[in-house]
């Protein structure tokens, strides 16, 4: 037989056992199938254990809440050796946890925190809401603040957050120790986005997040 056959042979032969080798591993370590875990974490443990928490970990890094979240326990493994609780209801937690590395992020903890903010998300389905944050530091255009939002020239301003639900906004400044000095009416804002060039509206949605 040709050599070069025999060698492919060989390989095919080492690539079928490896993958029955790593099936058998994902299937008697971890409560995953063939496909990987999504996020590390498919299946609840054996008695999911259930807490109020303001916080949780994911692949992606760590997660702050406004307020304590109900999560459940998850485990990547069938002895319940580690063990991760993450957020039962995802919707609601993509409005009150946000990762806290960038200052915008922590800017949305804070608003979130405000009673009017509450009683507004309240009238809606998590999925009709969002909440998004720009940190004016991290653009490096000259005087973008000041030709976005004149009124506040002589202001130090740290990020701009906008909370949307179906049929209301807010608008909210902060500065740079993120502590709100304004809250803009919405409709006033928009208007003054509309008058600015298109490259810095462009930039300010492209930012916006």
């Amino acid at each position: 037989m040709n050599k070069k056959i025999i060698v492919i042979i060989a390989i095919v032969a080492i690539l079928v056992v490896s993958g029955i080798v790593a099936y058998q591993y994902l299937n008697r370590y971890t409560n995953c199938g063939p496909g990987g875990c999504p996020d590390r974490s498919l299946k609840h443990t054996d008695k999911p254990d259930y807490k109020e928490l303001s916080g949780y970990g994911t692949d992606a890094g760590g997660f702050e809440c406004s307020k304590p979240i109900r999560m459940v326990s998850y485990t990547l493994n069938k002895k319940q050796e580690y063990v991760n609780f993450l957020p039962v209801d995802p919707e609601e937690a993509k409005v009150f946890c946000h990762m806290t590395y960038a200052i915008e992020y922590k800017g949305k903890i804070t608003v979130l925190q405000k009673p009017e903010v509450l009683a507004l998300i309240s009238k809606y389905q998590y999925k009709d809401v969002s909440i998004k944050a720009l940190e004016f530091g991290l653009i490096k255009n000259g005087g973008f603040v000041d030709r976005l939002l004149p009124q506040y020239k002589d202001r130090e301003i740290g990020c701009i957050i906008i909370l949307e639900t179906p049929n209301e906004k807010m608008v909210f400044l902060e500065d740079e120790d993120l502590e709100t000095f304004e809250q803009m009416d919405y409709k006033l804002f928009d208007q003054q986005l509309d008058q600015v060039s298109p490259a810095d509206k462009q930039l300010f949605l492209e930012n916006l997040r």
